[in-house]
């Protein structure tokens, strides 16, 4: 899980999932064929961003404890990252509707990178992207 926090935290948020594609497919599933090549299987991952207050507690005995994080933003994204792989990344509406136009519009000629894919299982509107952001 990642927390971004600032002005800019949804549009840094999806950045970073985007680039969480390019390497999926240009660093890990290169590496992963050049040493197993006669293995057919495609690595897949899926990014889910949400936004809202969230409040973060360390909880446990010393030595055996953990974060626990409260609020609907770590629910809701743990829970778009479970959806169907068709899109390796999903946003809600909120966050969406907060990118800045670098991260919403991409390609050449310059498209919205997301899919409206409707209202989903309760989570409200959310949107899928394919794109992905080359590291620099």
């Amino acid at each position: 899980m990642g927390v971004f926090i600032g002005g800019s935290k949804n549009s840094n948020a999806a950045k970073v999932a985007l680039k969480i594609n390019w390497a999926v497919r240009e660093i890990l599933q290169p590496a992963m064929d050049a040493r197993y090549p006669k293995n057919t299987y495609k690595l897949q991952q899926k990014v889910g961003i949400a936004s809202s207050s969230t409040m973060v507690s360390r909880t446990g005995i010393r030595g055996s404890n953990d974060l626990v994080w409260v609020g609907n933003a770590a629910n809701i994204a743990a829970k778009l990252a479970a959806l169907h792989s068709e899109y390796p990344t999903y946003i809600t509406a909120a966050v969406y509707n907060s990118l800045s136009a670098k991260v919403k519009f991409g390609g050449d000629p310059k498209r919205d990178m997301w899919t409206d894919l409707g209202d989903k299982d309760g989570y409200g509107k959310i949107y899928g992207s394919k794109f992905w952001w080359t590291i620099s």
